[in-house]
């Protein structure tokens, strides 16, 4: 709840951020590969329950011997798939991570060398197509998140966004994030999205199908609390009349 202070744009608050690829960043992100082998019980974080819960529903009618395939953007290393792959016994995945550079270099052989996890710096090529998008605790880290959003809509047949800050304000706003006490995880631009604007901009590429909050995950942004959200979203590209 603690670390944001607002920025009058993103190019304002990248130059006051050290980075997503900074040392301090990197660093703290190496600290989570040890938890990979023992990821606590889904049903433990109502976070990553929800998700499982919505992927279980989206494939139920997928025949069990088609392989689910997945485009996880920004899905660090994969805790996703471990979790899918422990809990959801019907199907199995081809699980592909967008991630960045900096994030690419950084993980380890062992889950490089996982069978049906592929980790990439780049967008996928244009003719792949993916059943679930999941994009959880990203869109507001990048530049252009509609853009990012509007792309998972057009390769994916649904679209998970989870831990979403969406706050009562009129217009979208910037904050620099602060995750450790004196910049020791590092700092980095960061959108707190105004609900309307965000429905608003979403409705010419997808239909919102569902909606949840995530209590879990918020912000403090001049003492005004903002609780995180998720959706499940049906790109229109995918609707059939």
């Amino acid at each position: 709840m603690l670390g944001f202070s607002l920025s009058k744009n993103w190019e304002t608050a990248s130059t006051k951020s050290s980075g997503y690829e900074s040392k301090p960043t990197l660093e703290a992100l190496k600290l989570r590969i040890e938890k990979i082998s023992h990821l606590e019980n889904p049903k433990d974080d109502p976070r990553v329950h929800v998700v499982l819960s919505h992927i279980k529903d989206l494939i139920a009618e997928i025949p069990s011997d088609k392989e689910i395939q997945v485009l996880d953007i920004g899905g660090s290393f994969g805790e996703y798939f471990f979790y899918a792959v422990k809990t959801i016994g019907s199907h199995t995945f081809n699980w592909t991570v967008l991630e960045t550079e900096g994030h690419c270099s950084i993980v380890p052989e062992f889950l490089k060398s996982t069978s049906g996890l592929t980790f990439i710096s780049e967008l996928p090529k244009a003719t792949t197509q993916f059943d679930i998008a999941l994009l959880s605790s990203v869109i507001q880290y990048v530049e252009d998140p509609y853009g990012l959003l509007e792309f998972a809509c057009s390769r994916s047949n649904a679209v998970i966004v989870n831990r979403l800050p969406l706050s009562h304000h009129k217009a979208d706003q910037v904050a620099v994030q602060r995750p450790g006490m004196l910049n020791s995880k590092g700092s980095y631009p960061v959108h707190i999205f105004s609900e309307s604007v965000f429905l608003n901009k979403i409705r010419s590429f997808a239909e919102v199908a569902s909606r949840w909050m995530v209590p879990q995950d918020s912000a403090v942004i001049r003492f005004k609390y903002i609780e995180n959200q998720g959706m499940l979203l049906n790109p229109l590209s995918h609707k059939t009349v």
